[in-house]
Formats: C-alpha cells, sequence, structure tokens
C-alpha cells in the first residue's frame, strides 16, 4: 500500500513539472496556441563581424520565412537586381533545439522541390511549424520612391484585424551568408520606419535566394526560392 501511495505522489509531481513546463513555454503573444517561451533563442551570429550587433532584449516573435526573391535585369550592368521579395511566415518558437537549428535547410530541400502549384504556406507544417503567423512583402516606401519591406500579421492568427499589426522597416545592417554567399542572399538587419510590431527585424540563416551572376537585358524578371530565420524584437 505504501508502495502504491508513492507512485501515485511521484505521479502526480511528474504531471505537476509538466504542466509547469508546458505553462512555462506560453507567452504574453495569445494563449500559447501561437508561440512558446523564446526567451532562449538567440541568434547565431558570427563573431567575425560589426554588421549584425544582435539586441540585448529578448525577440518578440521567432520565424521560418519561406518564399521568393525576385529580380529584373539591369540593362546597364547585365545583372540582375533586387525588385523585393514575397514570404510566409512561420512560428517556429516550439520547435525542439537540434530542429530549430536545421528548420531553414530543412524547409528549403521541400520548398525547392516543389512543384510550381504549392503554395509556399503549405511548407512550415512539413517541418513541425504550422502556425502561419503573418507574410512578408515588399511596398512603396514611405518616402514615395523604391521599395520598402513589410512583415505584416494584420491578416493572420491573433492579430488579424489589428491594423498595426505589421512593421515596414530600413536596412541597418548586411553581411554575406558565411556559407556559400553566391547561392545564399545576405543576412540583414532592419530598424523600424512604420507599424507597432516591432522596433527591429534581422534575417539570418538563409537558404537559397541569389540570382545567377549574370542575364541578359530585357529577359524577363525571375524569382527565385528561398528560406530563412527572421527574428523580430
Amino acid at each position: 500500500m505504501f508502495a502504491f501511495k508513492l507512485l501515485s505522489a511521484l505521479s502526480s509531481a511528474a504531471l505537476l513539472v509538466s504542466a509547469a513546463t508546458l505553462s512555462s513555454r506560453k507567452d504574453s503573444h495569445g494563449n500559447g496556441k501561437e508561440c512558446c517561451e523564446i526567451s532562449k533563442d538567440t541568434m547565431d551570429l558570427p563573431p567575425d563581424q560589426t554588421a549584425l550587433v544582435a539586441p540585448t532584449t529578448d525577440p518578440l516573435f521567432v520565424m521560418l520565412g519561406v518564399g521568393i526573391q525576385n529580380y529584373t535585369c539591369s540593362s546597364t550592368t547585365s545583372t540582375y537586381a533586387s525588385i523585393g521579395a514575397v514570404a510566409s511566415l512561420f512560428d517556429i518558437s516550439c520547435l525542439e533545439k537540434s530542429d530549430f537549428a536545421e528548420v531553414q535547410t530543412k524547409a528549403f530541400k521541400t520548398w525547392s522541390k516543389a512543384s510550381a502549384k504549392t503554395k509556399a504556406t503549405s511548407i512550415g507544417a512539413t517541418v513541425g511549424a504550422p502556425n502561419l503567423l503573418g507574410f512578408h512583402y515588399f511596398v512603396t516606401s514611405p518616402s514615395g520612391t523604391g521599395l520598402s519591406p513589410k512583415w505584416d500579421f494584420t491578416s493572420t492568427g491573433k492579430f488579424a484585424g489589428n491594423a498595426t499589426a505589421f512593421v515596414l522597416a530600413a536596412k541597418v545592417g548586411d553581411m554575406a551568408a558565411p556559407t556559400n554567399p553566391a547561392v545564399n542572399v545576405d543576412w540583414l538587419a532592419l530598424n523600424n520606419v512604420q507599424g507597432a510590431l516591432a522596433s527591429k527585424v534581422f534575417r539570418i540563416d538563409t537558404v537559397g535566394g541569389q540570382p545567377p551572376s549574370s542575364c541578359v537585358p530585357g529577359s524577363a524578371p525571375i524569382s527565385v526560392k528561398y528560406t530563412s530565420k527572421y527574428f523580430l524584437f
């Protein structure tokens, strides 16, 4: 009888610890179903660079981006110039550490082989990140000239209908991808220009996205698939 009671007590204690652990992974973004605890999710930045400086605060959102980088051929240089990007943004805060580290690589393997009919919004679920937080795309800059990147949560999840749940940003830091920079697009740091979603945005751990090294002037614009991690602070 004593052994049974002891076993029951230990089982109850284990359940309480488990519940506490799950509870601790919930954050203030919602009811715990959208984002897990992300205070320990840090950016792995190369130590020998100063272009990207990690904030001292915890990130607000940690996401997988799956999409395309768009380019047009410059008639003066016969090289491709960026004309923006489009991506779906998935919450990766609940991934285990090993999965978190490689999620962009695993997602790219699926995305790069996907047919033209496959939507980027379907890729997150294939790597254990089914929760779509929002979208990334480019809009006309506030100055009226050029394009600015935008991360937009206004139509998805708990932020749907919140007109301020976005961040329009300007680039303040740029470094070539540490691995295969001719294939993988640059890592970036950006500061808020408009919106209430975040004050800083980082794009790191990029896979793919770079265009060919040259082009024929007058040729049609191209789209190049990519994945990356996005940290919003």
